[in-house]
């Protein structure tokens, strides 16, 4: 089980803040910048997060149109072969995208029934909001609404002692 990045955007699709945690998403990264696949003068993993909101906003928009209407079902999770992008939207628009394993649970409404004691990533991001997001960025004076970049080391710090604690962090 592993957390490869964390990506968290505004409603307009600008990345507030991202970072990568497994090696195999360096790698990815890295042959995305060497490759030369993005177009010329721009940056190959600033491609890759327009790419992943796109492609969020997109199958969001397909799951609200799908469902019947005020059901409160919105779209948690898209599996691929090799990974999991599990998704949280709060009111205000933030949209928080973590990338694992297929072997993270999403939530309890998932098929896999026997991680019934464990955490589930749904639950990871709604706490990354609530308790580390909110209190080390919202509240900081420091901050913005519409600041492009988050800068703030306390913000890294908590989510990265928050989420090296969980038992499926690698």
């Amino acid at each position: 089980m592993t957390v490869h990045s964390l990506h968290i955007f505004d409603r307009k699709g600008k990345t507030l803040f991202t970072k990568t945690y497994s090696p195999i998403a360096v790698k990815q990264q890295r042959y995305l910048a060497e490759s030369g696949t993005a177009e010329p003068g721009s940056d190959p993993v600033t491609e890759q997060r327009k790419l992943v909101f796109g492609m969020l906003f997109s199958l969001r928009e397909l799951v609200g149109s799908l469902t019947p209407d005020h059901s409160g079902e919105s779209l948690q999770a898209v599996r691929t072969g090799s990974s999991t992008v599990h998704t949280f939207e709060t009111m205000g628009g933030l949209r928080l995208a973590l990338y694992t394993s297929n072997d993270v649970p999403t939530s309890q409404t998932s098929e896999r029934r026997e991680y019934m004691d464990n955490i589930f990533a749904r639950d990871v991001l709604r706490n990354i909001y609530s308790n580390i997001w909110v209190e080390c960025v919202v509240r900081s004076p420091m901050y913005s609404p519409g600041e492009i970049d988050v800068k703030s080391t306390t913000f890294e710090r908590e989510l990265d002692s928050y989420l090296s604690s969980l038992p499926w962090f690698r």
